[in-house]
């Protein structure tokens, strides 16, 4: 910070500017800077009657450093998310981690909204590619056969088209561990900061399937002809995948010149030197 100050801060109720240290000695700075809000020292005011007058409206984000929620998820998401929820009950993420799946790879199931109100996540690990279509009528389950304040209990029995899961709920450092890191998708859709606690993961194990029938494969078709996403949904959520990938593919590039930055460093010796080779040399 240099010694003219701030000039450029304002006040958050009247837009007051940061007023002239008329005082000012030689190495004092030209303005004394405006209150700071004492909770989040993002914002600041001139008097006192300002923070009152502004508090409504800041209050809502007004939050401690370092209990911020994570960064807000992308438009056309948010937009494919609410529409699945609103027709299905839930949105699902599936997970793995090549994107040429056979029948029997083992992915994960994410899903965000099964209760919309208090927004658990339920993870089906290790379940075959296969499979897929057939756990999607666990959330028809989820959704219209658990009440909102009945989450599944540990050991409990679920039977969906033919699959037998048996529910467990992730607890103590996993929990943890997977609220920011796995579950940063769900607490970006609910805005959920660290203080509003752990989103609840509940992880449904595949014990058994049954053979394929034609009674299952019309309940299949049926469930997933009423599921349909809009073409409004499907948009948006093609917009955002290819934001997304691009986003990664930007990351993945920075992250390689991070890693070529790092080893031309380490290749410096402890005299100060960089460390060439033969050829690098031959030129000198």
């Amino acid at each position: 910070m240099n010694n003219q100050g701030w000039p450029n801060e304002r006040c958050e109720a009247c837009g007051l500017r940061a007023k002239l240290n008329m005082g000012a000695g030689a190495n004092a700075p030209l303005y004394i800077r405006l209150r700071p809000c004492a909770r989040c020292k993002e914002v600041r005011y001139c008097n006192r009657e300002c923070q009152r007058k502004d508090w409504p409206r800041h209050r809502k984000n007004c939050v401690v450093p370092g209990d911020k929620p994570p960064p807000p998820m992308d438009s056309d998401l948010r937009v494919a998310v609410q529409g699945q929820i609103k027709q299905r009950g839930c949105y699902i993420m599936a997970r793995a981690n090549k994107a040429d799946l056979k029948d029997d790879d083992i992915i994960q199931v994410h899903t965000i909204g099964f209760h919309e109100h208090d927004a658990p996540e339920l993870a089906i690990p290790r379940l075959p590619h296969r499979l897929l279509q057939r756990a999607g009528g666990l959330l028809a389950y989820v959704r219209n056969e658990k009440p909102v304040d009945q989450p599944l209990k540990e050991g409990e029995k679920v039977s969906v088209n033919g699959l037998h899961f048996t529910a467990s709920h992730v607890k103590g450092a996993r929990l943890k561990d997977a609220n920011f890191l796995g579950l940063v998708a769900v607490r970006a859709y609910y805005a959920l900061k660290q203080s509003d606690g752990l989103v609840r993961c509940i992880e449904l194990t595949l014990e058994s399937e049954d053979e394929m029938n034609d009674d299952l494969k019309g309940a299949m078709a049926r469930a997933e002809a009423a599921a349909k996403p809009s073409k409004e949904v499907t948009d948006a959520e093609k917009r955002a995948h290819a934001r997304i990938q691009a986003q990664n593919a930007v990351d993945a590039t920075q992250d390689m010149a991070r890693l070529k930055l790092q080893e031309q460093m380490d290749a410096v010796d402890r005299d100060g030197a960089p460390t060439v080779s033969e050829a690098e040399a031959a030129k000198v």
